[in-house]
């Protein structure tokens, strides 16, 4: 498992790949926020920007101008700092981009799957349309690199269905899951821990797994001063993720007799709702 280790202890902060620079920037109780920056230009696209002065702070340690908003969802621990960004810069924002008809605050430019578009003169964006946790909830493929997946998938988990449904949900991480092994993902909150241990309950026999819990509680959180567990990659989410691994064999011995992949996402989400309502038994 030395490789594992090695792909999962990349210290946080600026990440640097092709033609974009990624600061993470920590909100709230365990939010992530972004600055996806332009390297040729320095100018900046900020991901779900709810505490305006972190992520304002952050573009200028940066040297970054921010002159775009991309929103995963209307939530507002991630849409709701969207007005107050707008307004601060002062004429800078001209672009807000969120999913059709999830009511995103100050959106200019409705997006859904397939839609592209750019940061500065290089960084290029794909849209991938992934509702369920919200009607327009999407995800961000930067730069043939990078995603960002909001609360659609986590490091190890997923996001509650809410008024969606186990088949958009299958949907959606069908479409992630289908970039390269290789893509840097990029989440909404910071639920590794948690995740992971579910993760174990639902695949006890898959070492992985455990080895991505020790690291988990070894990484900590960086809202509280310690690293983190992001970026995690598609690759890792593939064998750690138990949303992801619905196909799987110990995943269907879970779920119990069950063909249609949509009903085994969804029990998995039962699965996990109910752990968690047992205190995590």
């Amino acid at each position: 498992h030395k490789s594992l280790q090695l792909r999962q202890t990349r210290p946080i902060g600026p990440t640097s790949m092709s033609n974009c620079t990624v600061v993470p920037v920590p909100a709230l109780q365990d939010n992530y926020m972004y600055l996806i920056i332009d390297r040729a230009t320095k100018e900046a696209a900020a991901v779900d920007p709810v505490d305006v002065d972190a992520i304002t702070k952050a573009a200028s340690d940066n040297s970054a101008t921010i002159t775009t908003i991309l929103t995963t969802h209307s939530h507002w621990d991630h849409a709701g700092g969207n007005l107050k960004l707008i307004k601060s810069s002062k004429g800078k924002i001209d672009r807000v981009y969120g999913g059709v008809g999830d009511g995103v605050p100050g959106c200019t430019h409705e997006v859904t799957d397939g839609d592209g578009f750019s940061i500065g003169e290089k960084t290029e964006v794909k849209v991938l349309f992934t509702p369920c946790h919200t009607p327009g909830h999407v995800c961000y493929y930067i730069d043939n690199a990078h995603v960002f997946t909001g609360d659609t998938l986590f490091v190890s988990g997923a996001g509650n269905f809410n008024t969606g449904t186990a088949r958009q949900m299958t949907e959606a991480f069908d479409k992630i899951l289908g970039l390269p092994d290789s893509t840097n993902v990029w989440v909404g909150h910071e639920y590794t821990a948690k995740n992971c241990a579910f993760a174990c309950f639902c695949e006890p026999n898959n070492k992985e797994i455990q080895e991505r819990l020790r690291w988990a509680k070894k990484q900590g959180s960086i809202h509280a001063g310690q690293k983190g567990t992001i970026p995690s990659t598609i690759g890792m989410e593939k064998s750690c993720n138990p949303f992801a691994r619905i196909d799987q064999m110990s995943v269907m011995e879970f779920c119990g007799p069950c063909d249609d992949r949509s009903e085994r996402m969804r029990l998995v989400r039962k699965g996990k709702d109910d752990w968690g309502r047992r205190g995590g038994k």
